[in-house]
């Protein structure tokens, strides 16, 4: 990248820290974060875990972990963790949940959703891209759903939505999810949800503007 390339993309658009005068927060640009210390282009980050977990004990103790891991092209990872615990209500688990809910949005607008466009150019390209235990193309998605493999059309599809700690597809219709595929320990999973918003709504758009079919006489 030149120089006029950073001038030009210089805007901050969110500083996140896991404390309270965080000496090494992440900020993040519009084409690149500064990340522990290192600067990442979005472009680099090839794959991207996020966890969340707040557990509460009779209303007595509360803990709360986040973390973001991310790895890039060039093998290196990354971690951004955050953590507290409460105990009958005192504690840092309310500002640490705010840490890593800025820390979460942040990430969704920049480099997961780069890294989703990557997969939407290989898929709009005819290709087929393996997100956990899906398979997906232009015209549908194939996956373990229960005990079962099935392969639903996106016109079947209502869209992605996330849900505790997953991301859940919705079956236009049903009140069962088609697919929960968890974005913990399922690398890239957090994508599927622009992927698949993205491709419910071509063809939904696809849809209206098609010819209707002529009767036969």
């Amino acid at each position: 990248m030149d120089q006029n390339q950073i001038e030009g993309n210089s805007a901050v658009l969110a500083v996140c820290g896991r404390k309270k005068n965080d000496k090494n927060p992440v900020v993040f640009y519009p084409d690149r974060m500064t990340f522990n210390g290192e600067t990442i282009l979005y472009s680099d980050v090839e794959v991207i875990n996020i966890y969340a977990s707040s557990t509460e004990y009779n209303f007595i103790f509360e803990n709360y972990s986040g973390f973001i891991k991310i790895k890039l092209r060039d093998g290196r990872k990354l971690k951004w963790k955050v953590g507290g615990n409460a105990l009958f209500g005192i504690g840092k688990v309310k500002v640490k949940k705010e840490y890593f809910a800025a820390m979460y949005e942040a990430c969704l607008a920049t480099f997961v959703k780069t890294r989703a466009a990557s997969y939407l150019n290989d898929i709009r390209l005819g290709g087929t891209v393996t997100i956990a235990h899906l398979s997906i193309n232009a015209h549908e998605i194939t996956g373990k759903s229960g005990l079962k493999t099935i392969t639903l059309p996106f016109s079947e599809l209502g869209g992605a939505e996330l849900s505790g700690g997953y991301v859940r597809i919705n079956r236009i219709g049903k009140h069962l999810a088609a697919f929960n595929t968890s974005t913990t320990n399922q690398d890239n999973a957090i994508c599927l949800l622009f992927i698949v918003n993205s491709l419910v709504a071509g063809n939904a758009k696809e849809a209206a503007v098609a010819p209707a079919e002529t009767p036969a006489e």
